[in-house]
């Protein structure tokens, strides 16, 4: 009488293995959802404007849905915007609120959907009103691929972490990074704001334009070894 062989057969195991990991996105086929810029310096009274994009270099999709957190001690939403987003049909239009903190929105495209890198989804305008660390969060986010089956490739979400500082006055007036000192640097961010300024700390003297007034405040101030 032969002998009865219990346990899992090698090819059986090996098949089993094969096909859930045909369930699980790899690199190759994984959606990524990235808030930019990741990490920024801005001042109390300052706005700041953060933009969530999609990476899915080799899996198109055709849903996404999020949520972004952000704290309401220290920020609040003053505009969305949906100017060149690459969702064309909303489900849900981007709304924002300053009560909760929350932003939330869900919407698509319709095939051959998206394919490729920071695929823009929408911006948020914030202005900042508190001093302290602050993090924009992704919760309840998914992305859909193109595949007739709705499957999730979202793998990895990217939080921003912004450090957000007081306004300096007095003798450090001037310090445009906030390093503590007024120098070369200071110079260097005032001349690339020069005219109508993206970073208004460069506007030293808040005429609403940066020019040579400002670069003389600049000067007057500097630090001395």
């Amino acid at each position: 009488m032969s002998k009865v062989r219990y346990g899992t057969p090698r090819y059986l195991f090996s098949f089993i293995l094969n096909s859930s990991r045909q369930n699980i996105p790899n690199k190759q086929t994984a959606a990524v959802l990235i808030l930019t810029p990741q990490t920024e310096k801005v001042y109390v009274g300052e706005t700041l404007s953060a933009t969530l994009v999609l990476d899915t270099p080799d899996k198109p999709v055709n849903v996404i849905e999020a949520r972004i957190v952000f704290p309401t001690d220290k920020m609040e939403v003053i505009g969305l915007s949906k100017v060149d987003s690459i969702i064309s049909l909303w489900v849900d239009e981007p709304a924002y609120s300053n009560a909760t903190g929350t932003i939330t929105f869900s919407g698509g495209l319709p095939t051959p959907g998206f394919k490729g890198r920071t695929g823009k989804l929408l911006t948020v305008t914030f202005k900042v009103k508190g001093a302290g660390e602050a993090l924009l969060n992704i919760e309840n986010a998914a992305v859909l691929a193109n595949d007739g089956l709705g499957t999730d490739v979202l793998v990895e979400t990217r939080s921003a972490k912004l450090l957000l500082i007081k306004s300096l006055a007095g003798k450090e007036f001037g310090d445009i990074d906030g390093d503590g000192r007024i120098d070369l640097i200071d110079v260097s961010i005032l001349i690339a704001n020069w005219g109508t300024p993206k970073n208004t700390r460069a506007d030293l003297n808040s005429d609403g334009k940066v020019n040579n007034k400002d670069l003389s405040i600049l000067f007057a101030n500097w630090t001395r070894k």
